[in-house]
């Protein structure tokens, strides 16, 4: 079975939510406490989005209002291009969170990976690129002329 995915645009952001687990995250770097995932199927002209909680996988089809609105709310985080590589690996020891899935989902692994901001910094230094810098690049082209 294959698949037609090339790449997801990976976020990294502050979720705000609090409950009883919160105090437990207290190290989480602000801005990188959880991670998920969107990805844009041209056939269908739809936005999903895909993340790993403690209530389990959550995927969503978005309306165009629901991804103009997701991305207003991301427009002020981090977000990374990941092109969908194979990295096979036969036992990961830490697939508990939502790090470990997004690592899975795009093919990428390295074990000691445990919070966000660890991925996104790897990430970086992979060669992932950022989603937002081409369009602060354009919107700078834009105001100098």
């Amino acid at each position: 079975m294959g698949s037609v995915q090339k790449e997801w645009l990976v976020y990294f952001y502050e979720d705000g939510i609090r409950n009883k687990y919160s105090k437990y995250l207290f190290w989480l770097k602000p801005g990188f406490t959880h991670c998920g995932a969107l990805q844009y199927d041209f056939n269908l002209k739809r936005w999903y989005h895909l993340q790993f909680t403690h209530a389990g996988i959550k995927l969503d089809v978005l309306t165009s209002t629901e991804a103009n609105d997701i991305f207003s709310i991301l427009y002020n985080f981090k977000i990374l291009r990941c092109p969908i590589k194979d990295d096979w690996q036969f036992l990961r020891i830490n697939s508990l969170t939502c790090v470990s899935f997004i690592m899975r989902l795009i093919g990428f692994w390295k074990w000691y990976i445990f919070t966000p901001y660890q991925l996104y910094c790897a990430l970086l230094k992979a060669g992932y690129k950022p989603f937002w810098e081409e369009r602060t690049n354009h919107d700078k082209r834009e105001t100098d002329t």
